[in-house]
C-alpha cells in the first residue's frame, strides 16, 4: 500500500486518508489534526507505541500512515502525544516533592554536577565531557541496563540522526556527539516493548515528555526503562536548513566525490562549543562552514546554530517551554557558566542536574566504578548556567501560547496557568520574538541562510563572536569579583 501523509490533510473530509473512500479511523483523523495545527514535535512517540505498526516517517520525520488496514483505532497514538498535551502538575507530583516553580527554567534539582568520563578517549571524542556515553557504557558493563535508546548517525543522509537501541559499548560510542536536526528518538519504544530487558532512554525534553506518557500507557515501558536522561535543548532545526547547508558544501567535483566520498558528519569537533566537520573515505576532513578559510576565525557550531534557530526552529519547538529536560532522572548539557576554580571547560566537562533519587544513585554508581569523575556543585551555582537560552525559550513559548489562545488556535495543553511576565521579561521576549521573525513566514529564510554562508556572513559572524567574547569576559570578571570580595567581606 502507498504511504499516506498525515500532514497538510486539511479538514480531513470523508476519504481524505483512505484510498477506498471510506471514513478514516477517528484516531488517525485526530493525529492529523495535531500535526496540521503545528503541535507535532516529531518525537516518534506515536510510532513507537502503535501496537500494529500502522505509522512510519516521511522525509521531514512527520508521522505517515504506512499500513492503514492495520489500524484498530485504539487511540494510543493520540493519547501518547506530548505535543498535544502534557500534564505538568501531575507528572511533577509523581516525580518531585514539591510543585514546580514555573519561573524557574532549571527545574527541580536534587544534586548538580560538573563531570567527565574517566576513559580518556570517551572524554576526548565526546561533545563536552562524555558524561552520557561514560555513564551508559558503565551501566551496560555492570548489567544495570541491557540497552540504551540513543541517536546514531544515518548511513545515507550523513547529517541526519538515526534512533536505535544500542546494546554494546561500540554502538554507544558510535552514537556520541550532538545531533541538532530533528530525530524521532521515541520510535525505539517499539523495540523496548517487544524485547525484554532494562533500558536507559536518552532524549530531548519533548521526548522525555513522550516517555512519561508512554510509560503511563504501556506497563512494559514503565518497568523496563530504569533511567531517563534528558538533554538541554534550545530548539531542534528543521531538515530544510540541513539540506541547504549540505547542498552548499564544496565537496569537489563529481569524479572526486566518487573516488573519495564523504563518510561521516560530526556536528562538533573540539570542545565547547566546537565546529562541525565532514570526514572522507581517505581519512581527510573538511570543515562544514567556510572550508576555504585555512587559518584564523572559524565559526563554531553554536554561533551558526544561533542563526539557524532564528530561521528554522520548528513550529512546535516555539511553544515548548522546557529547555533543561525538567522531567528526566538526569538532565545533561553544556556548562554555559563561569567555571569554578580549577575547572577549564575546554578540557571537556558536562553539566548535569540529577532530579530524582534514581538519577543520583546511577550516576554515583558509575563514579564508584571509576567510569565518571564528578565534581559536585551547589544548586545556586548550577542555576547560573544556561540562563539566556532557558529564559528566551520559556518567555517565547509562553508568549506564543497566549497569542494562539487569543486567536482561537490549538495550543499545547500543559494544564497550568502561564505566569504573568514582568516588564523586563516582556521587552526581552518581544526582542527575541522579533529575531525569530522568519520562523513565522514561509519566504526569505533560505536566502538569509545562504547569505550567512557567504563571505559577508562570515564577517558578520566574526563581529558577533567578538561581541559574545566581550559578554563572557564581563560575566566571568563580575563573578570572580563577587567571589573575591564576597569571601573577604
Amino acid at each position: 500500500m502507498n504511504e499516506i501523509p498525515l500532514k497538510n490533510t486539511g479538514p480531513l473530509v470523508k476519504g481524505a486518508l483512505s484510498p477506498d473512500g471510506q471514513e478514516p479511523p477517528r484516531a488517525l483523523r485526530a493525529l492529523a489534526r495535531i500535526i496540521d495545527n503545528d503541535l507535532c514535535h516529531r518525537c516518534g512517540s506515536c510510532i513507537g507505541i502503535c501496537p500494529t505498526k500502522v505509522l512510519g516517517l516521511d522525509r521531514q520525520d512527520f508521522p505517515i500512515v504506512k499500513n492503514l488496514a492495520a489500524c484498530t483505532d485504539c487511540d494510543l497514538c493520540v493519547k501518547v502525544c506530548p505535543g498535544d498535551e502534557f500534564n505538568v502538575p501531575e507528572i511533577s507530583k509523581q516525580l518531585f516533592p514539591q510543585a514546580p516553580d514555573l519561573r524557574d527554567m532549571h527545574g527541580h534539582i536534587e544534586q548538580a554536577y560538573l563531570a567527565y568520563a574517566s576513559e580518556e578517549q570517551i572524554r576526548k571524542n565526546s561533545t563536552s565531557g562524555g558524561l552520557i556515553s561514560g555513564l551508559l557504557v558503565s551501566l551496560l558493563e555492570q548489567g544495570v541496563i541491557t540497552g540504551a535508546a540513543v541517536v546514531a548517525s544515518d548511513d545515507q543522509v550523513l547529517w541526519k540522526g538515526k534512533p536505535k537501541i544500542a546494546r554494546s559499548k561500540t554502538e554507544i560510542l558510535a552514537a556520541m556527539k550532538s545531533k541538532y536536526a530533528i530525530s524521532p528518538t521515541n520510535i525505539t519504544f517499539e523495540e523496548i516493548r517487544e524485547v525484554e530487558g532494562r533500558y536507559a532512554v536518552v532524549g530531548l525534553p519533548c521526548q522525555i515528555h513522550g516517555y512519561h506518557k508512554a510509560a503511563a500507557l504501556d506497563r512494559r515501558i514503565k518497568d523496563r526503562v530504569v533511567l531517563s536522561i534528558g538533554l538541554f535543548c534550545h530548539a531542534a532545526v528543521e531538515h530544510d536548513a540541513m539540506y541547504t547547508i549540505w547542498d552548499s558544501l564544496e565537496l569537489e567535483t563529481p569524479q572526486q566525490k566518487q573516488a573519495n566520498p564523504a563518510q561521516k558528519f560530526i556536528s562538533r569537533i573540539g570542545k565547547h562549543p566546537g565546529t562541525p566537520y565532514i570526514f572522507f573515505k581517505d581519512g581527510s576532513t573538511q570543515p562544514v562552514y567556510f572550508p576555504k578559510v585555512k587559518n584564523g576565525y572559524r565559526p563554531s557550531s553554536m554561533e551558526v546554530l544561533n542563526i539557524l534557530y532564528r530561521l528554522y526552529t520548528p513550529p512546535r519547538c516555539l511553544t515548548c517551554y522546557d529547555s533543561t529536560s525538567e522531567f528526566a532522572d538526569l538532565a545533561v548539557g553544556d556548562p554555559w557558566m563561569t567555571p569554578p576554580e580549577g575547572v577549564d571547560f575546554y578540557d571537556g566537562w558536562s553539566f548535569a542536574l540529577a532530579r530524582t533519587k534514581r538519577g543520583i544513585a546511577l550516576v554515583e554508581q558509575a563514579e564508584k566504578a571509576n567510569a565518571l569523575v564528578l565534581k559536585r556543585i551547589s544548586s545556586e551555582l548550577a542555576r547560573t548556567s544556561n540562563l539566556m537560552m532557558g529564559h528566551e525559550k520559556r518567555g517565547r513559548a509562553f508568549r506564543i501560547i497566549e497569542t494562539r489562545r487569543r486567536q482561537g488556535e490549538l495550543i499545547p495543553d500543559y494544564q497550568f496557568e502561564i505566569p504573568r511576565a514582568s516588564g523586563k521579561e516582556f521587552i526581552l521576549t518581544e526582542l527575541n520574538m522579533f529575531s525569530h521573525f522568519f520562523c513565522f513566514v514561509p519566504w526569505g529564510k533560505q536566502r538569509l541562510l545562504r547569505l550567512t554562508l557567504s563571505q559577508f556572513g562570515y564577517w558578520m559572524l566574526w563581529l558577533n563572536s567578538k561581541r559574545r567574547g566581550l559578554r563572557f569576559f564581563r560575566r566571568d570578571l563580575l563573578t570572580k569579583l563577587k567571589r573575591k570580595f564576597g569571601a573577604t567581606g
